[in-house]
């Protein structure tokens, strides 16, 4: 989790924070590319089985050499998906804040937002604290950030 005390241009204290949704509690980031449960698990099934082939053949015939680029692409293959998986979950970005530093009375505002990918969460995140610092609120006409 990241955060950052942000001052705005009218005085008024801010704290932007960003958080990875590890479980996928917001409903409509994965349902068009996700073929449920079961195609994860044929995947994986299909998958644990080449590399079970590829052991087994290397193993029976002594003869056979498995080149390092045949192990390098698998390997390849094997990690490129749990790496994208990781890097496009959804972040939750979050400004709260919004009281003057004399007022010790209101809770201030609350704004809040999903964005997938973490270099698009980390582009909005520095766009929040642009938009405070010029503006004074994180509102902005194509933002994620809705009022709570």
């Amino acid at each position: 989790m990241s955060a950052k005390t942000v001052t705005g241009v009218d005085g008024r204290e801010w704290l932007v924070s960003m958080k990875i949704m590890w479980s996928d509690r917001s409903e409509g980031f994965e349902h068009e590319k996700e073929g449920g449960r079961r195609a994860v698990i044929g995947i994986i099934v299909v998958l644990g089985l080449l590399w079970f082939a590829l052991i087994a053949w290397k193993f029976q015939v002594a003869a056979v050499s498995v080149p390092w680029w045949v192990v390098a692409i698998l390997l390849a293959v094997a990690g490129f998906f749990p790496v994208r998986w990781a890097l496009r979950r959804p972040r939750r970005l979050m400004v709260e804040g919004g009281r003057w530093p004399d007022d010790d009375q209101g809770f201030g505002e609350a704004w809040s937002g999903y964005i997938r990918g973490r270099a698009d969460a980390k582009a909005e995140f520095k766009q929040a604290v642009r938009t405070l610092q010029k503006r004074g609120t994180p509102a902005r006409a194509n933002s994620p950030l809705q009022p709570q």
